[in-house]
């Protein structure tokens, strides 16, 4: 790698043991925590520091959480900055079905919290006006990652030279791979680019924003800015599935060389959004037509087939599941967040809608209780959700139409589906 001097930017926490800074956050309530005001009061920098850092330590005493007869009864660690959260979105609704989440509040654990709410209101255990107010609070949040992190460093903008030398060497040891456009070459020399600029990276404030999905990611943002733009596929499908790499990045600009595949590398997503949106909602509209006519049967109707689909259910398929009724002997049992994790690791015969011996509809048992739930019956409807995943991905591609390469081994269907 190149020599490059980065900037000493090892970030320390410190427990906040100040009177007024503890009296501040323990007062703090859940409007206070939702304010512009107070967000900047609390992490903005204004040339001195600032007052707090998101991960600084702070103890909570006993009966500072929580609503009333709900207060906590212990002491316990935390941030400031998961403290602030737990203040804004947390307390008092959901802190029965949450508690106090303790863990930070990465893309992938908020994707959690946003199901357990989900689950909660379809399982009537919270108020659907409890999840209205999370979720708008999450629209207020959204400009604040600013505050709290950095999107781009003096570091970050010497990433470009750090990896130069590397980058010379790998273009080089796969020189013929890459003269035919191998997009799999492609996506490995980009990994470990980026995998090198992890590392260099790994104190600098400005990963926060990416590592924790809230703004930009490696793959697509950062690559394309400071690593390599990568393979571009074929825009124009007359000319089939083809690609170019493109060696450089908009940090270091466009060569003359690589003007061309830049200029096409623009117009894949718009031309995706456009014409295979097309597509998709055509096919949408096919679906909602050819099966309009199915409906589910009111709750507790069973049409008391005997036939039955083995699935086996694991953490990365049960989700898909939800509400369905496994059969256990002579007992059908649904399943539910409450009993979720029981049958996980196990292979277990499901009632599916496919094989319903109704003569009117769909039955309940065979259907399973989501519909019911959601006081929806005409379901054939929601038939178009499987053309619309596909018209949502092209759509999608307008902002970030990398490509990536997958074994399909690994992603098979039994693999997804558990049958």
């Amino acid at each position: 790698m190149a020599k490059v001097k980065f900037e000493n930017t090892k970030r320390y926490s410190k427990l906040v043991t100040k009177e007024d800074d503890l009296e501040y956050l323990f007062s703090m309530t859940e409007d206070d925590a939702c304010k512009l005001s107070v967000m900047m009061d609390c992490f903005g920098d204004f040339g001195d520091g600032p007052r707090f850092n998101p991960y600084d330590i702070i103890e909570i005493p006993a009966g500072k959480f929580g609503p009333e007869g709900m207060k906590n009864k212990n002491t316990f660690t935390t941030t400031v900055g998961l403290w602030v959260f737990n203040k804004a979105f947390i307390e008092p609704d959901l802190v029965p079905l949450l508690g106090y989440v303790n863990t930070p509040i990465t893309k992938k654990q908020f994707k959690k919290l946003n199901k357990k709410i989900s689950y909660a209101v379809i399982e009537d255990d919270i108020t659907l006006d409890a999840m209205k107010k999370f979720i708008i609070k999450t629209q207020k949040f959204q400009p604040y990652c600013n505050i709290l992190s950095p999107s781009f460093t003096p570091n970050m903008f010497k990433i470009s030279d750090a990896v130069s030398d590397k980058k010379d060497e790998l273009f080089k040891k796969y020189e013929k791979e890459l003269s035919s456009n191998d997009p799999a070459t492609s996506q490995a020399i980009e990994k470990e680019l980026i995998d090198i600029s992890k590392d260099l990276l790994k104190d600098d404030p400005s990963i926060d924003m990416i590592e924790s999905g809230a703004k930009a990611d490696w793959g697509n943002n950062f690559s394309n800015v400071f690593v390599m733009r990568g393979a571009v596929k074929e825009a124009d499908p007359s000319k089939g599935r083809n690609y170019s790499i493109i060696k450089g990045n908009y940090l270091d600009g466009v060569k003359p060389e690589e003007y061309a595949a830049f200029a096409d590398s623009l117009t894949g997503g718009p031309y995706a959004r456009a014409k295979k949106t097309e597509v998709g909602g055509y096919i949408e509209k096919t679906f909602v037509k050819a099966f309009e006519h199915i409906r589910v049967l009111p709750e507790g109707t069973d049409c008391h087939t005997k036939k039955t689909i083995t699935v086996s259910l694991d953490s990365n398929n049960i989700e898909m599941w939800m509400y369905s009724y496994v059969v256990e002997g002579d007992k059908l049992t649904e399943i539910t967040s409450k009993n979720m994790n029981k049958f996980i690791g196990k292979t277990v015969k499901l009632r599916f809608s496919a094989l319903c011996e109704s003569k009117e509809g769909i039955c309940s048992k065979c259907a399973g209780s989501l519909f019911n739930r959601i006081n929806v019956t005409n379901v054939g409807i929601a038939t178009y959700n499987m053309a619309s995943v596909m018209k949502n991905i092209s759509m999608k591609s307008f902002h970030d139409s990398t490509v990536k390469m997958q074994k399909m081994s690994d992603y098979g269907y039994k693999k997804i589906f558990g049958i």
